[in-house]
């Protein structure tokens, strides 16, 4: 009797282990698979840039070309096909970020950048004899509902269209101020393709007309506007690729005996100087200038050369190059509704 009832104890007692022993490797078991899980989703997937240990330097006006990339998900699978890639406009010396994104199955998302600097090149042969052309625009008008007046100086819109889809479809770029500068000063090389665009008097037709059509292109322009007349209003856009720079504050009148007869020519420079630094701060910035109805003497130059401006445009005829007075600056001027194939010609196509 003795032998069973130990018998019956020793088969429970394994029993007992046997269920112990299968509760404890279930729970670690889920425990790990639930470890597994959460390290899964914490994971996500994941973005590798190949040579990424420093910002890429690009040659302003060369095509960018990515190093390379991998991209994964927690459980090793290749998910580098489904990487989008975001390469910004990169039309001007300076620092840009390339930016990848990827999704995994389960909609997880991983982010990277990649640090992209464009820097110029010494200034060479070829572009210091291309040279650069400044275009030279005022008004833009609607075919469709056009103004009482058209003369050489307004564009359709239309005309202007098409010739801001062919300067990006070409992929010109649009040097900066500071930029022109430099190439006048013989500091750095132009891309072969660039071409700056700049519109006179910031009128009410510039305005509904041409400025929409700047934005929507991404094409970077800069406004001269008479400040006496719309400087608030031109301000109040927040324009993202105008700049506006100085037409003068109140010299946009007549009242001199030289070129058109505008009244810069006939004022000291104190009283220039004032006016152009009035000009100066309604606008907020002091990096071009345009003479009046493109007169100018050797008072309204030093005016203008006080003033602090970097570069000055007239309205004589032409491209500038490295040497030229900087002050003194011709501009291509664009009459009419120009062909595209004259419009080529003049940007020295």
């Amino acid at each position: 009797m003795k032998n069973i009832v130990n018998k019956l104890l020793f088969i429970l007692l394994i029993i007992v282990f046997i269920i112990v022993t299968a509760v404890f490797v279930r729970d670690f078991t889920g425990d790990e698979r639930e470890s597994e899980k959460a390290a899964e989703k914490e994971e996500g997937p994941v973005i590798t840039l190949r040579d990424d240990e420093k910002p890429m330097e690009v040659i302003w006006g060369e095509k960018y070309k990515d190093p390379g990339f991998s991209a994964s998900d927690a459980k090793g699978n290749d998910l580098s096909m489904t990487v989008a890639v975001d390469v910004p406009s990169m039309k001007c010396p300076g620092t840009y970020k390339v930016k990848y994104a990827v999704k995994d199955a389960q909609g997880r998302e991983a982010r990277a950048s990649r640090d992209v600097e464009v820097v110029t090149r010494p200034q060479t042969e070829a572009s210091k004899k291309r040279g650069l052309a400044v275009l030279m625009y005022h008004n833009v008008y609607d075919p469709k509902n056009p103004p009482d007046h058209i003369d050489a100086n307004m564009i359709t819109k239309n005309a202007l269209r098409e010739e801001l889809q062919y300067l990006v479809k070409a992929g010109y770029n649009f040097p900066r101020w500071q930029d022109v500068r430099d190439y006048l000063d013989g500091k750095i090389s132009l891309p072969e393709k660039s071409v700056v665009l700049t519109f006179d008097d910031g009128t009410e037709l510039f305005q509904k007309n041409g400025a929409p059509l700047l934005e929507k292109y991404d094409v970077r322009a800069t406004s001269f506007v008479i400040c006496s007349h719309n400087w608030k209003k031109m301000v109040g856009h927040h324009y993202k690729h105008i700049d506006l720079e100085s037409h003068s504050y109140d010299m946009h009148r007549p009242g001199g005996t030289i070129g058109h007869g505008g009244v810069f020519t006939a004022l000291s420079v104190a009283d220039g100087v004032k006016d152009l630094k009035k000009s100066q701060r309604v606008l907020g910035s002091s990096d071009a200038f345009a003479y009046p109805f493109g007169d100018y003497n050797d008072t309204a130059r030093e005016a203008v050369k006080k003033a602090g401006f970097k570069v000055a445009f007239t309205t004589q005829y032409g491209k500038i190059y490295p040497g030229d007075d900087p002050l003194l600056l011709p501009r291509v001027r664009v009459n009419g509704s120009p062909s595209l194939a004259a419009f080529r010609a003049m940007i020295g196509e």
